[in-house]
């Protein structure tokens, strides 16, 4: 990865920055571009103040009304036009306009209907919600706003990470939420559970599998989840794809990736379908090191490919069917080999994972009061994962095959009690086969891998077949018009480990008026082992029971206006008390490696229990002019009971902040920049000593501290992004340049610790230098999209 960060691809982002909006503008100049003017009120012709206001063709960003409610679109090419206009509370308004040289529209005036609160609309959890407008919803960025964030690889995942408790690397998409592990994180998308969704699984997941330019909106549950969520115990990112109201095509190409997307609506429906080719081994070879002497490198390197379509049939007023399909497809093939200690290492890889799956839903509603959501699903995960080395030190061959097939079920049924219940119920059910034919022939010579006490040969093959069963049932209580609760528990069945448990949960909104509300939220969360996550490349070969997570949770949140402009803030206090916690096997000095099973600092953490605490704030400040911020703040500790002692938890960060601008000077230009900064994270001491050699003479040996007792560095960086739209006849053209870490911070990512780190000096005093490692320094990308 580092070799991607080249002057010469900056030179060219810059080229194109400049010299093509240049060439596109000559041809701009001879059409006529006027703007359109407006002001969007309620019904009482009461100023609406933060409403967004775009236009349909989309030819520019959307902007955002000030505190009197007006808007200007400027820089808008002739032809007819949908106006629309949308504010959190408020049914979406549009007006139709024609647009020339000869007749300019006039001052446009939109007024919206203040929108039903009812029980099913109120967000009563109190998630991080993206692109949806709901009453009482929580404090969120925009959809807008979040695909204009600076994110590697264009990836929806890596955005994500910018909000307040969650924790991410540069390397990998995948993320923590509160100081949770990866696997304690649900992904849904349109109601189905996707399981291990990243690309380039030998370098721990760089992107994800889902194409942002899908998605109609997010839900981030960071704690205190409903009961519908079941087998998880930190969080949930629930991801929903957009329904498409028009025809629309758009194919685009940046620095990592291609693709395209086609969508549009019939008498009788809707589709949609994208697809993306990511060519990180094209850029490889481009860019790559040159092949220094007796160096010897071949193979296509890392690929991936996934598509994604859904098509909804219209079944009459009351229901609709879709069928959906996500696909994904990773490969790697290398050999590497150099010289290295007096002798030659060799290393080679050739792996390939899938991710696949077919469902179809169905939605009915049941009279004017209730609504009953059915899906039915298959899909498959597989790796095929082979590699070698042979190196003075180190010698290992790995031959990882598994899958796993799943069916799942679930229907999910509301109805509305009079005014004051809404009843929620509904069932999951699951039936898991899995398979694995793993061996691993691993050699060291390592003085840390000795006081490790690594396993030099692991051997395994195995089948197994699970059935998991899910029953929810809850009511949202409006106790008063200010005071609403949603209490309710479900019941789960495992037969893999042949146990049943049951988890009650409990979450509050109180409206205290003035925009301030408060909200609670108590439960308990368990989480299986499923078939799939047995580590056999450790050597464990027994799955166990499920983790039991409590959480506690309370927030104070307002939305107000104040100087021309709409503020949200959210503070909220939680705590995670986890038992049974399941063992695992971890790195202890570095955070990415391509095989961790085969590294010498690899040991078992077997936790009594566990812990997570915090506090966060989220701030959010948008105006009606050309520049909005926002910021989060996050106080945490998160730990394990080992021993009797209090361990802190490999990405432990006492401090966490992250500072988002964005500057949009016209609807062409806009300008995004976020700042991110957290507490170095947990690592261990390591010293030397003296002891004496098989030949008598003194020899430096390592001294492992205790666990997780120091810390790296402080962690931060400035990711900045710049996009252009270029509106065109009957099309728009974009085109971006991002830049993480743009001031090339060198930021500790962990240490290489092997034999060669000790030795003994001139004065015989036993001495440790330590290889450091860092995380990506400066990486330009740039992409350009033509949508139509």
């Amino acid at each position: 990865m580092p070799s991607l960060i080249r002057l010469p691809i900056l030179a060219t982002t810059v080229f194109l920055m400049t010299c093509l909006p240049a060439a596109a503008d000559s041809d701009d100049a001879r059409r006529y571009f006027g703007q359109v003017e407006g002001r969007v009120v309620t019904t009482d012709d009461l100023p609406l103040l933060g409403a967004e206001v775009g236009l349909d063709p989309l030819v520019t960003k959307t902007v955002s009304t000030d505190s009197e409610g007006r808007f200007t679109l400027r820089a808008v090419p002739e032809g007819s036009y949908r106006v629309i206009a949308a504010a959190p509370g408020f049914v979406p308004g549009e007006v139709s306009i024609e647009l020339s040289r000869e007749s300019p529209p006039a001052e446009l005036l939109i007024r919206l209907r203040a929108a039903e609160v009812t029980l099913d609309s109120i967000d009563v959890v109190g998630s991080y919600s993206i692109g949806r407008d709901a009453p009482a919803r929580s404090s969120a960025l925009t959809a807008e706003d979040l695909r204009e964030l600076p994110h590697f690889g264009d990836d929806i995942v890596r955005a994500v990470t910018v909000l307040p408790g969650v924790t991410s690397n540069d390397a990998s998409a995948e993320f923590n939420v509160r100081g949770s592990l990866t696997r304690e994180v649900r992904y849904e998308i349109d109601g189905l559970e996707i399981f291990e969704p990243y690309h380039l699984k030998d370098y721990q997941g760089i992107f994800s599998i889902i194409d942002p330019e899908m998605l109609g909106g997010v839900d981030l549950f960071t704690g205190g989840f409903p009961v519908e969520y079941g087998d998880r115990s930190a969080g949930v990112l629930d991801l929903e794809t957009f329904s498409p109201d028009g025809r629309a095509h758009e194919v685009g190409v940046s620095l990592l990736n291609a693709w395209g997307s086609t969508s549009g609506r019939w008498e009788g429906g809707s589709y949609f379908a994208s697809a993306r080719r990511g060519w990180l081994d094209l850029v490889l070879e481009i860019v790559g090191d040159e092949e220094e002497e007796n160096e010897i490198r071949r193979g296509n390197g890392p690929t991936y490919w996934d598509v994604l379509s859904k098509v909804s049939f219209d079944l009459g007023p009351n229901q609709d069917l879709t069928v959906q399909a996500l696909l994904s497809s990773d490969s790697n093939d290398e050999f590497e080999r150099e010289r290295e200690d007096g002798g030659f290492e060799e290393e080679s890889t050739d792996s390939s994972y899938g991710n696949d799956y077919l469902w179809t839903r169905h939605t009915a509603f049941l009279g004017q009061t209730g609504l009953v959501e059915s899906m039915l699903s298959i899909g498959r995960v597989d790796r095929d994962r082979r590699t070698t080395e042979d190196s003075p030190t180190r010698n290992f061959e790995i031959r990882d095959v598994r899958t796993m097939d799943v069916l799942q079920g679930r229907q999910d049924l509301s109805w509305q009690l009079g005014d004051e219940h809404l009843v929620k119920s509904g069932w999951e059910a699951r039936r898991y086969e899995a398979e694995y034919d793993y061996f691993n022939e691993l050699a060291l010579i390592d003085v840390v891998a000795s006081a490790f006490g690594v396993q030099p040969i692991t051997r395994f093959t195995g089948s197994f077949e699970s059935d998991h069963l899910g029953l929810y049932l809850a009511d949202r209580w409006e106790i008063t018009p200010r005071f609403v609760i949603e209490a309710g528990a479900r019941w789960d069945r495992h037969s893999l480990t042949d146990e049943d448990h049951v988890s009650p949960r409990i979450n509050g909104l109180l409206d205290f008026g003035s925009g301030w509300r408060g909200r609670f939220a108590w439960g308990h969360f368990h989480q299986s082992q499923r078939p799939n996550e047995l580590q056999v490349e450790d050597g464990e070969t027994i799955f166990h029971g499920a983790e039991r997570a409590e959480h506690r949770i309370l927030g104070l949140e307002r939305t107000f206006s104040a100087r021309a402009a709409s503020w949200e803030v959210r503070i909220e206090a939680y705590q995670r008390l986890i038992e049974d916690v399941r063992p695992r096997f971890e790195n202890v000095f570095q955070t990415f490696v391509l095989n961790p099973e085969t590294a010498n600092d690899r040991i078992l953490i077997a936790p009594d229990a566990a812990e997570a605490r915090g506090a966060e704030l989220f701030l959010n400040r948008r105006g009606g002019g050309t520049f909005d911020w926002w910021i989060n703040y996050a106080w945490s500790e998160a730990t394990d009971s080992l021993d009797g002692r209090e361990v802190l938890r490999a990405t432990d960060q006492t401090h966490a902040m992250n500072l988002g601008v964005s500057w949009r000077p016209s609807p062409r230009w806009s300008f995004n920049a976020v700042w991110i900064y957290h507490t170095g994270w947990p690592t261990t001491p390591v010293s030397a000593t003296l002891a004496s050699g098989m030949d008598g003479e003194p020899i430096a040996v390592p001294v492992i501290g205790e666990l997780r007792s120091d810390r790296l560095d402080d962690y931060h960086r400035l990711d900045v992004r710049a996009s252009r739209r270029f509106a065109l006849k009957h099309s728009v053209l974009e085109l971006f340049i991002d830049v993480q870490n743009l001031y090339n911070r060198r930021n500790d990512a962990g240490f290489e610790v092997d034999g060669g780190n000790f030795r003994v000096d001139d004065q015989g005093r036993a001495v440790y230098q330590p290889t450091p490692e860092e995380w990506l320094g400066l990486l330009p990308s740039f992409g350009i999209s033509w949508t139509f």
